[in-house]
């Protein structure tokens, strides 16, 4: 239920959504604030053929293009937020929105993110690029997110549809209920 009134209010009441929004940064940021510091420490562990980094300013344009490059089909299944400058740029700036990008000889080749609750609960999301698909680039961002909900102390959330097979096998997740939409709604391990 909650899933569905966040969807309706991101959807329709955009303004609404981005008090929210900002009232859960706040929030997430006293609550979490002191355990945030420690991811770029588990991002060091995985850096090896690709660099993954937290999403900063300085990665924005080329993250634009990055998904102005990918094919219309790599959005089927992944449509969490605006993918213009302006957008990314506030979810940049919000301490609750957890993002990453990979890259690969100084292009991004990934970008996950975790959408995290003040109330101890967090969504997460990834894309990768169509070009290096079946690279293990999701497993290696499942594996990232799971640490740092571990790290952070929050359970992690998704959901995937039916269709979208290539995520139900890289994913460590356990189905929890399906929708009404047909996706699947299911706990990160």
């Amino acid at each position: 239920m909650l899933y569905k009134i966040a969807h309706i209010l991101r959807d329709r009441y955009t303004w609404i959504w981005d008090v929210i929004e900002k009232i859960n940064s706040f929030l997430f940021r006293i609550r979490y604030g002191r355990t945030l510091k420690g991811i770029d420490d588990i991002l060091k562990k995985y850096n090896g053929e690709y660099n993954i980094e937290q999403l900063r300013e300085r990665h924005l344009e080329d993250l634009v293009r990055f998904f102005n490059e990918q094919p219309e089909s790599a959005f089927e299944f992944f449509k969490p937020h605006a993918f213009d400058y302006k957008s990314l740029r506030k979810l940049q700036l919000n301490k609750s929105f957890v993002a990453f990008v990979v890259e690969k000889e100084g292009l991004i080749v990934g970008y996950f993110f975790m959408r995290c609750f003040f109330v101890g609960k967090c969504f997460r999301g990834y894309i990768v690029d169509y070009r290096y698909r079946n690279k293990g680039i999701s497993k290696l961002t499942s594996s990232i997110m799971s640490d740092v909900a571990a790290h952070i102390n929050i359970p992690s959330y998704g959901t995937i549809s039916p269709n979208n097979i290539a995520s139900m096998k890289s994913q460590n997740a356990h189905v929890l209920k399906q929708l009404d939409n047909g996706d699947f709604y299911v706990e990160y391990k």
